[in-house]
């Protein structure tokens, strides 16, 4: 799992404001404050704690918000070249990456998935391995 924080840094995230979630490994993401956690349960170890994810919305459909890309990380992003409708690269510079940037790139597949299909539902159809869409 990727986007993890330590307890010390979910409570910095928590004192900043930032909305902040937890949950025990394998199991449903809860937020932060709105439970009964004690100080030192973020200290425990039983818990996994990471930053909300942070999402937008394509014609009323909330997905996840594209973000920006450090040097060496991997990205995912919209691609004509493949039937799935995206692809993935290693950030190189602005320079080199911008034409793959232009509509913005996301942190995994599960998140460029999810932004492929609204945008998928809200042109009405699902692209078919030759291009067609129903």
């Amino acid at each position: 799992m990727t986007n993890l924080i330590s307890g010390k840094e979910a409570l910095i995230a928590l004192a900043n404001g930032e909305a902040v979630e937890w949950r025990h490994p394998e199991r449903d993401w809860f937020i932060a404050p709105r439970c009964n956690m004690r100080t030192q349960d973020f200290f425990s170890g039983v818990y996994q704690f990471r930053l909300k994810p942070k999402t937008i919305k394509l014609n009323g459909i909330e997905v996840p918000a594209p973000f920006e890309p450090r040097v060496g990380g991997t990205y995912w992003c919209f691609s004509t070249q493949t039937i799935l409708g995206y692809s993935h690269n290693v950030y190189v510079s602005e320079q080199d990456d911008r034409r793959f940037m232009n509509m913005g790139v996301w942190r995994t597949e599960d998140e460029i998935k999810q932004v492929v299909a609204a945008l998928r539902q809200v042109f009405g159809g699902v692209v078919k391995a030759l291009g067609e869409v129903s």
